[in-house]
């Protein structure tokens, strides 16, 4: 319930007594079980941080080649999910600017949603699949970069933002970041 309240009021602006009318509980039954506003609002933003990253690394293990393993990461960073997920993973970028724990926790959550990444990267290159003389860690933060920007137009929910077009301009432009042909398949397997 946490999540969701989350979600709709915002960071700053969620108590305990918004959390529990969600949740159908007492104030004080969440005050038992938390403690503080502060440290159920973190125990929201670690548990749906951590259901993204275990996305992302499901989305990796369901290509068989380093670029069907790309092409299943960019899918699922471009996946329309619902309008909550973006703003939960929005409120985690804000807490965690203010707060050491969320920030230490963004480091972990990062590191392991940029691993399967640059897993696939290291892997093409050394095939030959991708041929590119670039750091697969700076590439990595290139891609991610481009797909965190994302969020905001799908946020905002702005007209320009075209979900096929920015999936076949996305998924062309890591391809060609990475030497891929251009016969190589861009759809998901």
């Amino acid at each position: 319930m946490a999540v969701g309240v989350l979600a709709e009021r915002g960071y700053d602006r969620t108590r305990f007594s918004d959390v529990a009318t969600a949740a159908g509980v007492a104030v004080s039954t969440l005050q038992f079980y938390f403690g503080s506003r502060d440290d159920m609002l973190i125990e929201a933003l670690h548990q749906s941080t951590e259901e993204e990253v275990w996305a992302m690394e499901q989305a990796a293990a369901s290509g068989s080649t380093p670029w069907e393993r790309l092409v299943q990461l960019l899918e699922r960073g471009l996946a329309i999910l619902p309008v909550q997920t973006w703003r939960m993973l929005l409120e985690f970028w804000y807490a965690a600017a203010r707060d050491p724990e969320l920030r230490a926790h963004s480091v972990d959550i990062q590191q392991r949603y940029r691993r399967p990444f640059i897993e696939a990267i290291r892997d093409g290159i050394a095939s030959g699949e991708f041929t590119t003389e670039e750091d697969p860690e700076d590439l990595v933060t290139v891609i991610l970069a481009m797909l965190d920007g994302m969020l905001i137009p799908r946020v905002c929910d702005h007209a320009y933002f075209r979900e096929d077009r920015v999936r076949e301009v996305a998924v062309s432009t890591v391809a060609s970041l990475l030497g891929v042909k251009k016969n190589v398949s861009y759809s998901a397997t």
